[in-house]
């Protein structure tokens, strides 16, 4: 383990204490303030749950990450750059087994295939959805329930640089149109080795707290 990780895993041994977490999973746009407020005595207002949405990233794939500096410094979890860490790795220098540390931005290697996408807007087009779809049942709804889905995003591709998808919350219960600024030049700064961020194996993914280094850095 290189002395980064060291310090990495010292810094994370402070933050072990049992936490208990409260109940709920709201979206950005929806968000239970009165709520929030009558419980805790704050309510975040629009602009703290902009900034929070615009720090939020998924990996096209699945993943997810946050940006945590104001250049661009991304931190998802280790197996959501693995790809990259296994497709920069050569005979000679394995970042699988030894890892991945760019000391310097000009360090900082291209992963071939990772898309950084950042949600920029959102918009509510569930009376679009359920316009197309009123009166329809089984594949008709279905097919008709895509059909509309595709007319929305199309419509708002207006640039190679975003994408557009619409989201089904609640069953149906809404459609939000999510936009997202891509990001295609992604680069790998930090992983450490497997054997670090793998500790424990798949049942420790799933346990709190854990003992492992499941982290990687992208910019």
């Amino acid at each position: 383990m290189n002395r980064l990780s060291l310090a990495i895993v010292a810094a994370l041994s402070l933050c072990l204490s049992p936490a208990r977490a409260d109940e709920g999973m709201w979206t950005f746009n929806d968000f239970p303030g009165k709520r929030f407020k009558a419980k805790y005595g704050f309510a975040p207002d629009a602009a703290w749950l902009e900034h929070a949405r615009l720090a939020s990233v998924r990996l096209a794939g699945g993943c997810s990450g946050s940006f945590v500096s104001p250049d661009g410094l991304v931190m998802t979890n280790h197996h959501c750059a693995h790809s990259c860490i296994e497709q920069l790795s050569t005979a000679a220098r394995d970042h699988v087994k030894s890892g991945f540390y760019a000391r310097t931005p000009a360090e900082e290697q291209r992963c071939p295939e990772i898309e950084v996408n950042q949600l920029v807007t959102i918009s509510d087009v569930t009376a679009a959805v359920t316009q197309a779809t009123k009166g329809l049942e089984g594949k008709q709804f279905h097919d008709a329930q895509k059909a509309a889905m595709a007319r929305l995003e199309k419509a708002c591709q207006t640039s190679p640089k975003l994408r557009s998808d619409v989201v089904t919350l609640y069953h149906g219960g809404a459609y939000n149109l999510y936009t997202y600024r891509r990001f295609q030049d992604v680069r790998l700064v930090f992983a450490p080795e497997f054997a670090v961020a793998f500790f424990g194996g798949d049942p420790d993914n799933f346990m709190f707290p854990r003992y492992d280094l499941d982290v990687s850095f992208l910019r």
